[in-house]
């Protein structure tokens, strides 16, 4: 079975008054630079030393996220067309500073239309392109044995979104107006943090999460401000020994 939606449209511009079967798929852009990503660095520390989290927070990267559905003829074609675009505007990214991946995802609609629910966890299987090997952008600091001996260790991606979608409408204009053979909407974006949680469960990982990210007082919270950002769990799950060996 195909993991990717299908809808219908009026003969797609042909004029021959047929209808035209196209794929509707869930597509990311994750951006990252490779050199020392200066910000990472210091939220790191803030974290850590400053806020003293470091014995519950033990890996952290920084990215770049775009999140849209997309839609066209079929997936490939879809994936080709969005990587030609964003590989030629730097306003996505800059091969000489930048590596990225650009993965069209499985998932289900959402009721509403509000985009396809992105499934827990990261994902395997999916149609992709780019030099970022997600899949194994898990930096664990520390001795990684003595981490899982003392409890689970979770990774969760979680994207930071402003609350006004001024951003977003401007960056899916600026694709649809260079996009050939594919068509994007309900365009997620915004900064994206790996991080990787040393904790007794889940459910008291997301606990230590909510205290990490968002930003309540001096003490409390660095990588968000509540008043004008939001965020939302990209995906979550453990991590195995032997998947955070860089």
């Amino acid at each position: 079975m195909s993991p990717y939606g299908f809808g219908h449209r009026r003969d797609g511009g042909t004029g021959s008054g047929l209808e035209e079967l196209f794929v509707i798929a869930w597509i990311e852009l994750w951006v990252r630079l490779k050199v020392v990503d200066l910000v990472a660095q210091t939220a790191w520390m803030t974290l850590t030393e400053k806020l003293d989290l470091r014995d519950d927070l033990c890996g952290l990267k920084h990215y770049s996220y775009w999140g849209m559905d997309a839609d066209g003829i079929d997936a490939e074609t879809i994936l080709d067309d969005v990587d030609r675009v964003i590989r030629m505007d730097s306003a996505f990214t800059n091969q000489n500073k930048h590596c990225y991946r650009l993965r069209i995802c499985d998932g289900t609609p959402q009721a509403g239309g509000s985009g396809l629910a992105i499934p827990s966890g990261r994902r395997e299987g999916c149609a992709s392109t780019g030099d970022l090997a997600l899949e194994k952008d898990l930096p664990i600091e520390g001795d990684e044995k003595r981490l899982l001996e003392r409890g689970g260790v979770y990774v969760f991606d979680c994207l930071i979104r402003e609350r006004r979608g001024d951003r977003e409408r401007a960056f899916e204009d600026r694709l649809n107006g260079r996009l050939k053979a594919a068509s994007v909407s309900h365009l997620k974006h915004g900064e994206l943090w790996r991080m990787l949680i040393l904790a007794d469960g889940l459910e008291e990982a997301q606990g230590k999460l909510e205290r990490m990210l968002v930003t309540r007082s001096r003490r409390e919270g660095l990588l968000l401000n509540p008043h004008y950002q939001r965020y939302e769990i990209v995906s979550s799950g453990p991590v195995a020994s032997g998947e955070g060996l860089r």
